[in-house]
């Protein structure tokens, strides 16, 4: 029992440590993050139920392993999630944008609808959007100006 919980033990500090390396931009994925927290409650876990069987050590990596592959696992299901999230927004303002230009006119008016000038552009796609857009709703890349 005293090696299972000096394992776990020295499990638990050594993911606290790579969490505590990871600050700034350069920081953990959602993916990493999960692997670093499944592996510690794995560890633990498998600790438990590994001492309950006589073989705490095996249960302490065993359990380790499967929960770092599925914390992985979650974290990028998040990461994509946030990602479908991101590119609906961007869709939904683009929409909103072109919309706007467009709307309802009183009943009578003739109004001409306004000539878009086509004075941004995104280098990598090379598609041309009006001069309002800062970046590509497609792509969300930042569009240049046209010379």
């Amino acid at each position: 029992m005293k090696d299972s919980f000096r394992v776990f033990g020295l499990m638990t500090i050594g993911a606290v440590l790579l969490a505590g390396c990871a600050t700034g931009q350069g920081g953990l994925t959602e993916r990493e993050a999960g692997a670093v927290l499944g592996a510690g409650l794995g560890a633990g876990t498998g600790a438990i139920i590994g001492h309950q069987t006589g073989h705490a050590g095996a249960g302490t990596a065993i359990g380790a392993g499967a929960g770092a592959l599925a914390g992985a696992l979650v974290g990028e299901a998040q990461r994509r999630q946030k990602q479908a999230i991101t590119r609906e927004m961007r869709q939904e303002i683009a929409q909103q944008r072109y919309q706007a230009q467009y709307g309802a006119q009183p009943y009578g008016v003739q109004v001409q609808p306004r000539q878009e000038v086509h004075t941004k552009y995104n280098p990598r796609t090379g598609q041309t959007f009006p001069g309002g857009y800062k970046f590509d709703p497609n792509t969300g890349e930042e569009l240049k100006y046209l010379r």
